[in-house]
């Protein structure tokens, strides 16, 4: 799989006020635009907003660009995102 979604710079503090995992408040900002700010998403995510955010955690952490928690559970203020965790197979 290759990085499908940009990986923005994202200030941490921005991530810790909304208790908000790091992978996820990137997410958020990779896909907000002008009509839908990161606030906007963050605080009400449309269905397909959420879908994204959840694919492109998803897609950083198999890229590595951030690394997988043991859990496999990604805080987005009081609700996470489940990714299953990579088993590399080896090949």
């Amino acid at each position: 799989m290759a990085l499908q979604y940009n990986v923005p710079a994202v200030p941490g503090q921005w991530a810790n006020e909304r208790n908000t995992h790091v992978a996820v408040a990137t997410a958020i900002h990779a896909i907000a635009d002008s009509k839908r700010t990161p606030e906007q998403i963050w605080g009400d995510p449309t269905p397909a907003e959420f879908d994204h955010v959840a694919m492109a955690v998803e897609n950083y952490v198999a890229e590595g660009e951030f690394p997988a928690e043991p859990d496999g559970r990604y805080a987005w203020g009081d609700e996470a995102i489940a990714i299953a965790a990579h088993v590399d197979s080896g090949d």
